[in-house]
């Protein structure tokens, strides 16, 4: 899976690097998992193709096809599905698992998961997009407002099958014990836009840091809400991305300048922003 996030890949990471074993091929996906045509042995990627469409307000019931490794203690043994929803715009998605089989660990840590909002391209692929919250728990996800268009996300089974008690589960799952329903809902809400960007100093020496802050219009949504940052020459100062908690009506941020000395002094702009509204921008002078 190439876009599913850092803690999904630290795990498998962590264990092939604590294990040092040739991952064997998957292992057959058990018999009576069949049929699902929304998922195609191996495909780990996101595409429009193997997304099972659900509609706002409505439910999809899938079911989570997962053969054990061979070899016990490493990460063959896993299982993406892949759901994609129609936005019609200006309302914020809410995208949960309603009930889950016997096998998934609902509600505990290893369990069945929920997340990685995705935008649809025109080719079928999907784009990861920054702009989705796990609201404190791992069954439920709650987005920002989107832009009209088609989204996509995805349930999994964590690589190492961690369930109650942290022991390492690799068993079969699959069948009744391994069937889960999942639902997205829409919401009208409310959401700040940027008023302004400032940074404690305006003018910095070059190789090092300073910090700024970015202040609302109103109190972030229930379920918090990412802030997106960029800059004019990353090579030069390259600002990091703060999230705004619920409530929130400001967060801080940090941006870092260039270790290697410019041949001159040089303007860059920082700019923060939502996905909706406009914009804040500030200028930072890097000295030679």
């Amino acid at each position: 899976m190439r876009t599913l996030g850092s803690r999904l890949f630290l795990v498998a990471a962590t264990a092939a690097a604590t294990f040092l074993v040739a991952l064997p091929a998957h292992a057959a996906v058990p018999a009576d998992c069949a049929p699902d045509a929304w998922e195609p042995d191996g495909d780990f990627g996101f595409s429009a193709g193997v997304a099972a469409p659900i509609t706002i307000d409505g439910t999809v019931t899938r079911a989570v096809c997962q053969a054990p490794n061979p070899f016990p203690r490493t990460i063959a043994g896993q299982d993406f599905d892949f759901f994609r929803f129609t936005a019609a715009g200006g309302k914020a998605y809410t995208g949960e698992i309603t009930a889950a089989g016997s096998a998934l660990g609902l509600g505990v840590p290893g369990g069945l998961q929920i997340g990685g909002l995705y935008r649809v391209d025109a080719d079928g692929s999907g784009t990861s997009i920054n702009n989705v919250t796990m609201a404190g728990s791992f069954e439920r996800f709650t987005t920002d407002v989107l832009t009209a268009g088609e989204y996509g996300f995805l349930t999994y089974t964590p690589d190492n099958q961690v369930y109650p008690g942290n022991i390492l589960d690799i068993r079969t799952v699959s069948g009744a014990a391994g069937a889960y329903t999942v639902k997205v809902s829409a919401s009208a809400v409310v959401v700040p836009v940027v008023a302004s960007i400032t940074l404690r100093s305006t003018s910095v020496k070059y190789g090092s840091t300073v910090t700024g802050t970015i202040t609302m219009s109103g109190p972030a949504p229930e379920g918090g809400m990412f802030l997106f940052t960029d800059s004019s020459s990353r090579l030069t100062a390259n600002p990091s991305s703060p999230y705004l908690p619920a409530g929130a009506r400001s967060a801080t941020f940090t941006v870092t300048t260039t270790t290697q000395r410019p041949s001159r002094d040089t303007q860059v702009t920082i700019s923060a922003g939502t996905t909706t509204g406009v914009a804040k921008s500030v200028v930072l002078t890097v000295k030679r």
